[in-house]
């Protein structure tokens, strides 16, 4: 991705760029008596870029769908703990042995460990495993009570936790892209707001050298980050 060329943040840029446009329309004259560059298409264009900036989508939207989908996943992979304790205690019944009991249940063991540890990638090969094991078993899991409807709610549930992973992959994809944007609209913006900072030493050298401040980092942060006013109490 676009790295930021900027020393403001992203959130940041859209006020800075408001008051320095702003600014720079107070000074215009100033500007343009400097450089013939400063003229009316230069402002045309400035003005362009920021109305870019202010048509762009909201990042923190984005960033809680994201989140939202993210919420919904897990939940979605919490329903899948009540099948594996059933299925559980269905292949205890099948065998005698504790060994073999224990590499009967290596698959679900796995999935548990997957869930625990949040690695959401792997559930969708962990329940294909799984389903395989039960159904080369299943007329003997049957005998023992086992409700074969439970498979249908294992492939369910794999169905929904892939439509959704591919719904939250689309999301980030769409974030991604929008971020790309937001940061190429915000460095072009920057490249018009550098003229502007980089003539002004010049500009106001000798008229109103008071003014360099008004473009300054520590001025503008001042600007779009006002400290309230503290209230004397009498």
């Amino acid at each position: 991705m676009t790295r930021l060329k900027y020393q403001f943040t992203l959130d940041d840029m859209p006020r800075v760029a408001e008051y320095i446009y702003q600014t720079f329309q107070r000074d215009h004259d100033d500007f343009e008596h400097y450089s013939s560059d400063f003229n009316q298409e230069f402002e045309e264009a400035l003005e362009e870029r920021i109305n870019a900036i202010r048509e762009l989508p909201n990042l923190d939207f984005l960033d809680e769908k994201v989140a939202e989908k993210q919420k919904k996943l897990l939940i979605m992979t919490s329903h899948l703990r009540p099948l594996l304790n059933i299925t559980e205690i269905y292949l205890k019944t099948t065998k005698d042995d504790a060994l073999e009991q224990n590499d009967d249940l290596d698959n679900i063991n796995s999935l548990r460990t997957i869930l625990i540890e949040k690695r959401i990638w792997e559930i969708q090969s962990g329940i294909s495993k799984l389903l395989s094991y039960i159904e080369q078993r299943l007329p003997e899991l049957e005998e023992r009570g086992f409700p074969s409807g439970i498979i249908d709610d294992f492939r369910l549930l794999s169905k929904n936790l892939q439509q959704m992973e591919i719904e939250l992959a689309e999301t980030i994809h769409e974030k991604e892209v929008i971020t790309h944007e937001s940061v190429q609209a915000m460095n072009d913006l920057w490249e018009a707001l550098e003229d502007i900072w980089l003539a002004c030493p010049e500009v106001f050298a000798k008229a109103h050298p008071e003014k360099v401040r008004d473009y300054s980092p520590e001025e503008i942060k001042r600007h779009i980050h006002p400290k309230p006013s503290r209230k004397v109490i009498h």
